[in-house]
C-alpha cells in the first residue's frame, strides 16, 4: 500500500516501493494505511470488486487522482483478500474487519522489510 495507495495492481503483483510509476511512498504501518482504507473511494473498490462489478475507466477518468487510486486499491486488496481464501464482510466503511487490517498490516510490514 502506497502511503496513500497500495502498489501495484489486481493482478497481485507488487512492484516494490520504489515502483516506477509511483509517485507515492508506500504505508509502513497501520497508523499511515488507515486513512486510505477508511476513505469512501477506497471501501468502494474495495465492494466493487466484492460485488463483480468491471472495472470502468471512464468513471474514474471523471475523478481525481488520489480517488482514482484509492478506488484502484481498495479493488486490489479486495482481489489479495480472496486470493487468500478470505471472504470478509465489510458492511460499515468506518469499521475494518479485524482480517482485513491484517492484511494491510502484513503489507506494510513487508514493505518495511524490504526497504531495510
Amino acid at each position: 500500500m502506497r502511503r496513500e495507495a497500495n502498489q501495484g495492481g489486481e493482478d497481485g503483483g507488487d512492484p516494490g516501493p520504489r515502483a516506477v510509476n509511483s509517485r507515492l511512498a508506500g504505508a509502513w504501518s497501520w497508523r499511515e494505511a488507515r486513512p486510505v482504507v477508511l476513505h469512501p473511494m477506497f471501501y468502494r473498490g474495495y465492494l466493487d470488486y466484492r460485488t463483480g462489478l468491471p472495472f470502468d475507466y471512464r468513471t474514474l477518468d471523471g475523478w481525481e487522482s488520489l480517488d482514482q487510486i484509492r478506488y484502484e486499491n481498495g479493488r486490489e486488496i479486495a482481489a489479495e483478500c480472496r486470493a487468500l481464501g478470505l471472504s470478509l464482510r465489510w458492511p460499515d466503511r468506518r469499521r475494518v474487519p479485524r482480517e482485513l487490517k491484517a492484511v494491510v498490516v502484513d503489507r506494510a510490514c513487508a514493505r518495511r522489510g524490504a526497504v531495510r
